[in-house]
């Protein structure tokens, strides 16, 4: 069996983060959640690494619905910067984004059955920064313990430039000496492609937008490329921690893919919903969004919130024939999930607005529009 080796004092080193002596080493977190052993490094001779961890906002932030299309710009031109103040929730959504991205992958395969590898390269020459790496490892070794996801490989290289976490997700790997034990969300003989879901719309205007939340979390804009584009520091970010949901929603969205049901989709991660359904239209084929629902099921948040936030997610492009299918399946599950609206030919754009109508009533009505001149006998 393979035998990983790291004896990086980053990773051994006894942790005093806000003067705080830590339990545990980051090593000893991330062993717990290898799937292969970890060579002891006994970190008593290493001198403790101590840092504080970065203060976040003072109070709520307020951004202007009138520049969403302006905010919209500034996020897709800006490249991420790791948000120290929010290492262990932004830790989180990126764990969220690379599974979920496994999701649009060919094969037959459950969450259960995938693994992931983590690299970081870090720079500790900054106040905050050693007590980020730490909050990432520690929610990095949560997370995976909650969903029951081991971790294949890891390490941490020293860099001088900026800090960054690199995951990516493959087959969990069975050793022929290992006891094949049967566990829920496995699959006996899984198996996985590339990716055989396209992220563009088709041009069907009346096929279905869907949005798929994974988590319940607010829509908060700490450690979003949102509030790092416009210089915005706000208190708190999405707290990603429900793993038996997340669970849920991989599961019968994987299901759907799988069943030929999802005509396209896309991950809802750094950037949040609006640059995501963005990312998925062409020169021909825009969108219409109605965010109703949505807003009255986010009573706390405004629409650029719900619109930016980093909540993870799935958008999918489904058939109007299918709407029936969905909605059963995933109230089924007690899964959450969204109609937004329809593909438009508008040359790519996305428009959105917030009526005050319900879902519902907007189902209605599309589907009067399209039965037209049928009328009743």
């Amino acid at each position: 069996m393979k035998k990983m080796e790291n004896k990086s004092a980053v990773l051994h080193s006894p942790y005093i983060i806000d003067g705080v002596r830590q339990s545990v080493t980051p090593a000893q977190i991330l062993g717990d959640v290898s799937i292969y052993p970890v060579e002891s490094c006994p970190g008593d001779n290493l001198p403790p690494l101590v840092d504080e961890t970065p203060d976040v906002g003072p109070s709520p932030v307020k951004l202007d619905s009138r520049k969403v299309e302006k905010y919209l710009s500034a996020v897709l031109k800006t490249q991420r910067i790791f948000p120290m103040a929010f290492a262990g929730p932004y830790t989180r959504a990126m764990i969220s984004k690379t599974l979920i991205d496994c999701i649009w992958r060919l094969g037959h395969f459950r969450i259960g059955d995938i693994s992931i590898d983590a690299h970081w390269n870090w720079n500790n020459l900054e106040v905050g920064n050693i007590a980020g790496f730490y909050h990432s490892v520690e929610a990095l070794g949560d997370m995976l313990d909650s969903l029951n996801i081991g971790l294949r490989d890891f390490g941490c290289t020293a860099t001088e430039g900026p800090c960054e976490l690199r995951l990516s997700a493959d087959l969990r790997p069975v050793s022929d000496e290992e006891e094949l034990v049967e566990q829920p969300y496995t699959t006996p003989d899984p198996h996985m492609g590339v990716a055989g879901i396209s992220g563009s719309l088709q041009a069907d205007e009346a096929s279905w937008i869907v949005y798929v939340p994974f988590d319940s979390s607010s829509y908060r804009l700490g450690g979003s490329l949102l509030a790092q584009s416009q210089g915005l520091n706000p208190p708190t970010a999405p707290q990603i921690d429900d793993a038996d949901y997340f669970m849920d929603c991989f599961e019968v969205v994987r299901e759907l893919v799988e069943d030929g049901i999802v005509l396209a989709g896309a991950t809802v991660s750094e950037g949040g919903l609006l640059p995501a359904l963005k990312g998925m239209t062409t020169a021909g084929t825009g969108a219409v969004l109605d965010l109703s629902d949505l807003k009255r099921a986010s009573t706390d948040a405004d629409i650029v919130s719900i619109l930016f936030a980093e909540v993870p997610g799935v958008i999918i492009q489904i058939r109007d024939i299918d709407f029936d299918y969905i909605d059963a399946e995933l109230l089924l599950q007690d899964v959450a999930f969204y109609p937004l609206g329809h593909p438009a030919p508008n040359g790519g754009a996305v428009r959105v607005k917030a009526s005050a109508k319900t879902g519902i009533q907007n189902i209605l009505e599309s589907l009067v529009q399209r039965q037209g001149g049928e009328g009743e006998d």
